[in-house]
């Protein structure tokens, strides 16, 4: 007899990649019974253990349930120290990067990076991978299954957030005495419009900032640090941003091992959609309803969840199955 409670089997079967989440009577009973385990840090986040996986399987057979049951992880064998550390490391990290010395944003901040032998050496383990030719190391899918079963780390796949840019922008900078043009602003500050500003206060709420892009009408995909000028163009504007670079920039971003949101207008979602079949775009309506419902969003935690539930679903249905 499984001993899970209708409680507990809802919510063992709604987890996120083994990450679960529910009310906390039901994660303390799950907990009690030895079925998951808090994850330190992040309150109301547990992932699930073997006996998790078996108690699950038995009361999805009891109920009858068209889903395949899922078997138990099995338990990988535990990496050389330093190929250790750079994926426990990278599975700490909000976009799950493994630093090395080419990072430079990481280097030059002085936080910890790994060298050239232990990143291949991670990569050759199938632990992490290169979204394209060139750049940096994230996380697998085995990575995460790693961190969770030998780091005790509730990885699970990345959160992405696009959202559309603005019209309204910062004025021009200027120029110097040289008469060339001062720095353009950061991606992040140069949109001032009310719409986009209170997509960007829903993004904010629903991941970290490193997982934000903003969709550009010009440039495309584009991360908030990234300096740009300010420009007049609209996604359907002759010389606008080309729907091929849009999918470059998606498969760069790794958008295919990742649960990923949209928050913006129709002009800007046709751009991106057909390069992100998995993408979720909850927002309906015109802007003033959606920026109602940016502002329940940044307000409402379980209503953020509600929609990474769906993303996470739209993902599995598109991409997995």
């Amino acid at each position: 007899m499984s001993l899970l409670t209708p409680q507990g089997g809802r919510a063992l079967d709604n987890n996120d990649d083994g990450v679960v989440c529910g009310h906390p009577a039901t994660m303390a009973k799950l907990v009690a019974d030895g079925l998951v385990v808090p994850h330190e840090g992040d309150s109301g986040t547990h992932w699930m253990l073997e006996a998790g996986w078996s108690a699950l399987e038995q009361w999805r057979a009891q109920r009858g349930s068209v889903q395949d049951a899922r078997p138990a992880e099995p338990i990988l064998a535990k990496l050389p120290a330093a190929q250790h550390d750079a994926v426990v490391t990278a599975a700490g990290r909000a976009d799950q990067r493994v630093p090395g010395r080419d990072d430079n944003d990481v280097y030059w901040a002085g936080e910890k990076w790994f060298r050239g032998p232990t990143l291949r050496a991670v990569q050759a383990a199938g632990y992490a991978t290169k979204f394209g030719p060139y750049g940096s190391l994230y996380l697998t899918p085995a990575g995460r299954r790693y961190a969770r079963q030998r780091g005790s780390i509730a990885a699970h796949r990345r959160r992405i957030v696009i959202i559309a840019c603005g019209d309204r922008k910062r004025p021009h900078p200027g120029f110097n005495e040289f008469g060339n043009p001062n720095a353009g602003y950061p991606a992040g500050e140069l949109y001032i419009g009310d719409y986009h500003v209170s997509l960007r206060a829903a993004a904010d709420a629903l991941t970290d900032q490193p997982l934000i892009r903003i969709l550009s009408s010009l440039h495309g995909l584009v991360d908030l640090k990234r300096p740009l000028m300010p420009y007049d163009k609209r996604p359907r504007d002759e010389g606008a941003i080309k729907p091929e670079r849009v999918a470059e920039h998606a498969v760069s971003l790794g958008v295919h091992d990742a649960n990923v949101i949209f928050l913006g207008g129709q002009d800007h979602l046709a751009l991106v959609h057909p390069h992100i079949p998995h993408l979720y775009a909850p927002l309906t309506g015109g802007m003033g309803t959606q920026r109602g419902q940016c502002a329940r969003a940044a307000e409402d935690s379980a209503l953020r969840e509600e929609w990474w539930k769906e993303s996470a679903a739209l993902h599995d249905e598109r991409l997995v199955r």
